[in-house]
C-alpha cells in the first residue's frame, strides 16, 4: 500500500492475487484476494471488515454499502455476491475470455446512477438485451464480451454499447451520466446513459471525426471532420521506422480524472496521453507522462496498473520495467498534469 501524501509504502501481503486490488468509493477500505482464494475487505489501517472464500477473481468491484460485490472469473463470467448467496449475472459462453483476449474484463461502478459497466473484447455485435439472455447454457461465444451497461439492483443488462472492435477498455463517469471507450482498432466512442442506444465518435488525433453517414469513400478526406483538431506532439527525431508521432488512438485504457466530465485516453506503448471531455469528440490537450520511467502502457494485461482518483484529481501509473508507481496531479482550472512522485 502506497501513502501518496507521506510518499512511503508498506507490504500488506506477499501472497496476493495480482488482479484483485480495488479501492472502494468513499471509504478508506479496499478489496484484495490471496492465492488461497480468500477475499478481504480491509481498511487502510489494517482492520479486516469482512473476508470470504471465492473463486480466483480476474477483477472485482464492490459498492460503498458492501451489498453489491461483483467478480469476474477467467472466462469473463460475472457473479454477484459470494458463498451460498452467489448469483450469476453473465454466463453465456467461454469466448471471449481472459486467456483468449489477453486482458481483463474492466468493471466500473456508478453508485449515483445505480449502474455498473463491463468491457472486454468486442466484435461489434449488435443485439437487444431484452431478447438476448445473459445466462445461456452450452453456448461457446458470449454476446456480452464488449461494452455493456448493467443495472446494479436488478443485475440485468440495460444496454449493449456496440461499435468497438477487438480489445476494448471503457469506463463510466462517477456521476453515471457518461460512458467512454477506446479500443485496439483505434475507435473511440462515448454514450450518454440517458440515451444508451445512441453512440458518438471520438476524434482520431490525426484524421478527426469519422462521418459515418457522409457519402464518400474511406480514402476521401471529406469522410472526416478535422475542423477542431489540435496539434499533436512530435518527436525531435523520427524513430528507426521513420515515425515521429508520439500519440496513438489505439487505446489501452481510459480513466476519468475529474468528477465532472474530463477523462484521459492512454495509447498502447505511448507515454503521451490525451485529455477529453465526455460529450465532446475533440481532444482538448496532450500530456507527456515521461519515459523515466515509462508508464505501464505496453500491455493490455497491465491496464489495471493505470488508475485515477477523480475526486483528488490524481493519476497513478505502474512502470514498464519495475514494480514502482508514478503519481501525477491534475489541475482542472489550469488543465495541467504535474508529476509529483516516482517510487521504485
Amino acid at each position: 500500500m502506497w501513502n501518496l501524501e507521506k510518499q512511503n509504502r508498506k507490504i500488506l501481503s506477499s501472497n496476493a492475487n495480482i488482479y484483485s486490488a480495488y479501492f472502494i468509493h468513499d471509504r478508506n477500505a479496499f478489496l484484495w484476494q490471496d492465492l488461497s482464494n480468500e477475499v478481504y475487505i480491509q481498511t487502510v489501517n489494517g482492520e479486516i471488515i469482512e473476508h470470504f472464500s471465492h473463486f480466483p477473481t480476474y477483477g472485482h468491484v464492490i459498492d460503498s454499502s458492501l451489498n453489491h460485490y461483483i467478480a469476474s472469473d477467467s472466462e469473463w463470467n460475472l457473479f454477484h455476491d459470494h458463498g451460498e448467496n452467489i448469483q450469476p449475472i453473465k454466463q453465456d459462453g467461454n469466448s471471449p475470455s481472459f486467456l483468449g483476449s489477453g486482458k481483463l474484463m474492466h468493471l466500473t461502478l456508478s453508485e449515483e446512477n445505480e449502474t455498473f459497466l463491463s468491457a472486454g473484447s468486442s466484435g461489434d455485435e449488435e443485439f437487444d438485451p431484452a431478447e438476448q439472455p445473459a445466462i445461456v447454457e452450452n453456448q461457446l461465444f458470449s454476446y456480452y464480451g464488449g461494452v455493456v451497461l448493467w443495472d446494479i439492483e436488478t443485475l440485468r443488462p440495460i444496454a449493449n454499447l456496440s461499435g468497438n472492435n477487438s480489445k476494448v477498455d471503457a469506463t463510466i463517469s462517477p456521476d453515471g451520466k457518461w460512458v467512454v471507450s477506446g479500443d485496439e482498432s483505434t475507435i473511440g466512442l462515448f454514450w450518454n446513459t440517458d440515451t444508451p442506444t445512441k453512440s458518438n465518435r471520438m476524434a482520431s488525433y490525426y484524421s478527426g471525426v469519422f462521418l459515418e453517414d457522409a457519402p464518400y469513400d474511406l480514402d476521401d478526406p471529406r469522410k472526416f471532420d478535422r475542423s477542431r483538431l489540435i496539434p499533436t506532439p512530435k518527436a525531435e527525431k523520427p524513430d528507426r521506422w521513420g515515425n515521429s508521432e508520439l500519440t496513438t488512438t489505439t487505446t489501452v485504457a481510459v480513466a476519468f480524472i475529474n468528477d465532472s466530465k474530463e477523462f484521459l485516453r492512454f495509447g498502447i506503448y505511448k507515454h503521451w496521453i490525451a485529455l477529453f471531455e465526455a460529450g465532446n469528440p475533440w481532444p482538448q490537450k496532450y500530456f507527456d507522462l515521461g519515459t523515466d520511467p515509462h508508464p505501464s502502457t505496453f500491455s493490455y494485461l497491465r491496464s489495471q496498473s493505470i488508475a485515477t482518483s477523480p475526486q483528488a484529481h490524481v493519476l497513478v501509473t505502474g512502470h514498464v520495467n519495475d514494480g514502482g508507481i508514478t503519481v501525477y496531479r491534475y489541475d482542472p482550472d489550469e488543465r495541467t498534469l504535474t508529476k509529483e512522485w516516482v517510487a521504485k
